[in-house]
């Protein structure tokens, strides 16, 4: 059983880009798969892909990478996360819950939220703007709740009242890409030596 599953959630419409935002190219590379690289290279092959509106368009864009078209998308993230959860829910001992348009968070960001989650067990989620979120990591305590999670806040509406929550500091993770220009404010984060990332898999042989 692997120690984390991440569910890389992709099956909002766009409302407010005009077109698919995870289509859109940052510096050459679409956004799913700038967010999909960040995933993998921490989690290996622990993600699964949570699709819904342009699935068509977005899975020649995932190459061996396994994906769900979860069946209730347009009533929202929160049905999204229910249908990721009960797809690994059996497999893993913790599942991350991530945005794919949340494009500034890079492995460094997971690698850390990873890292301290494998301290003692417990949830850890992302602190920004003053405000609880995601990418977070749920132990399987924590999945029946995911599965009642409904709309499109997710699990940000009862982050914080969980007793025992760890909270990483990922400015990062506050800018989400919702418009046009949100994009254009995005900047490519600069690589920075870092150790996290050969730590974490040394202490989980299952990084592979």
């Amino acid at each position: 059983m692997a120690p984390v599953t991440a569910l890389l959630m992709a099956a909002g419409q766009s409302s407010r880009f005009g077109s698919n935002k995870l289509l859109a190219t940052l510096d050459g590379q679409p956004l799913i798969q700038r967010s999909l690289s960040a995933l993998k290279s921490v989690l290996g092959r622990q993600v699964l892909v949570v699709l819904g509106h342009d699935a068509d368009k977005l899975i020649p864009l995932l190459g061996d990478t396994p994906y769900l078209v979860a069946p209730d998308h347009e009533q929202g993230l929160g049905h999204s996360i229910a249908a990721g959860v009960s797809a690994v829910a059996g497999d893993t001992q913790a599942i991350m819950v991530a945005l794919a348009d949340q494009a500034a968070v890079n492995e460094h960001d997971y690698c850390a939220l990873v890292d301290r989650y494998l301290t003692d067990g417990q949830p850890v989620c992302a602190r920004y703007d003053g405000h609880l979120g995601v990418p977070a990591i749920f132990p399987r305590c924590l999945y029946s709740r995911l599965m009642m999670t409904n709309g499109d806040r997710g699990a940000r509406m009862w982050l914080s009242a969980l007793p025992r929550l760890h909270k990483l500091d990922m400015p990062n993770a506050a800018l989400d890409i919702d418009t046009p220009a949100d994009l254009r404010r995005l900047a490519q984060p600069s690589p920075e030596p870092h150790t996290l990332l050969a730590r974490v898999r040394q202490r989980s042989k299952l990084w592979r």
